[in-house]
């Protein structure tokens, strides 16, 4: 069962959005404000994936995108951003902030829970790959790391 932080300010739509959670098997940790995220974030760092609003009580979404996007604990759980009417400008800066997915709210039921799973499963399969590691096949990874050089 994997984890998903909902950051909603809205009690039904977070509900909403915590039940699709449920609905495909896994654990919904929820938020109503850019404070609770911090703390929820801070508390469950083995968090799988990240479904926020950018419109929440205490910060100013992006800055807060940027801080999620930022914590090492954090580096791999993709971000799904479910806000209001952006322009194309700002989706490309929120994509460089660290957004993997975006809707505009409303979002169809379908579409958000089949993103949960999409991210759930690429979180999942990063899980297996220890980046920090050293490379397989190798004592200390040293040997191989010209490969880099050649590729």
């Amino acid at each position: 069962m994997q984890k998903v932080l909902i950051a909603e300010k809205d009690p039904k739509t977070r509900e909403h959005y915590a039940a699709l959670v449920r609905a495909l098997g896994h654990r919904p940790l929820t938020c109503e404000d850019a404070i609770g995220v911090l703390d929820c974030a801070s508390a469950h760092p083995e968090i799988d994936a990240i479904v926020m609003d950018l419109d929440l009580p205490g910060a100013w979404g992006e800055q807060l995108l940027e801080v999620l996007s930022g914590l090492e604990h954090l580096a791999q759980a993709p971000i799904i951003v479910v806000s209001a009417p952006r322009s194309r400008t700002e989706l490309m800066r929120l994509l460089v902030m660290g957004m993997h997915q975006w809707f505009e709210k409303p979002p169809e039921a379908a579409e958000l829970m089949e993103a949960i799973r999409t991210c759930l499963e690429r979180s999942a399969a990063l899980d297996i790959f220890d980046v920090e590691g050293p490379l397989p096949g190798t004592a200390d990874g040293a040997e191989n790391s010209s490969w880099l050089m050649h590729a």
